[in-house]
């Protein structure tokens, strides 16, 4: 192969490695680590050797530079859609949220806080202090957001939602209670 075009092809080559990857494309958030394969098995307290609920990413697109991803559930499939601000829900089976439901922000630290208003009643997600968190699963350094539904000025519930870096959701807590906890995690990747 002549000099010239080995040296062209090194410079080609060069550069497209030194190029950015666009933002769309890139994992945005540890918490909520979203890529094809990613299964998430969910037990109880009570019956921890017992799988009640499975989670698992079943595909990822980029629209119009926005990475959206799908989640299949043991009853549903929500879409998430990924950008700078954070992880937000925004389709859940055939229903089009009226906005984008956050379930974590970008950068968020302790004593954050957000809203969503679902239409006759509005989430108030706060975070908590990263702590250790033992599920079935293992022990994680989880980040709490507890969310509380208020309608017509009135609590009604609260729940907390652990998240831990690479893993994303390992418990919920309704009203200070856990209801399910990570048994088994498996990383997926890019297909």
């Amino acid at each position: 192969m002549p000099r010239f075009v080995c040296l062209g092809l090194i410079a080609v080559v060069g550069s497209l490695a030194a190029a950015p990857v666009p933002k769309a494309l890139q994992k945005q958030s540890n918490y909520a680590p979203l890529e094809v394969g990613y299964r998430w098995e969910f037990s109880t307290p009570d019956q921890p050797d017992v799988v009640n609920e499975t989670r698992e990413v079943v595909s990822v697109e980029v629209r119009n530079g926005v990475r959206y991803v799908s989640q299949k559930t043991s009853n549903l499939v929500q879409e998430f859609r990924v950008t700078d601000e954070g992880v937000a829900v925004v389709r859940v089976n055939n229903r089009e949220y009226p906005s984008p439901r956050f379930i974590v922000k970008a950068g968020m630290k302790a004593g954050d806080s957000w809203e969503w208003d679902a239409g006759g009643y509005k989430e108030v997600r706060t975070v908590g202090k990263a702590e250790k968190v033992t599920v079935p699963a293992g022990q994680f350094e989880a980040v709490p957001l507890t969310y509380k539904t208020v309608q017509n000025g009135q609590e009604f519930s609260g729940t907390t939602v652990w998240y831990a870096d690479g893993v994303g959701l390992v418990r919920i807590d309704h009203d200070g209670q856990p209801s399910q906890v990570l048994k088994a995690f498996t990383k997926g990747g890019k297909k």
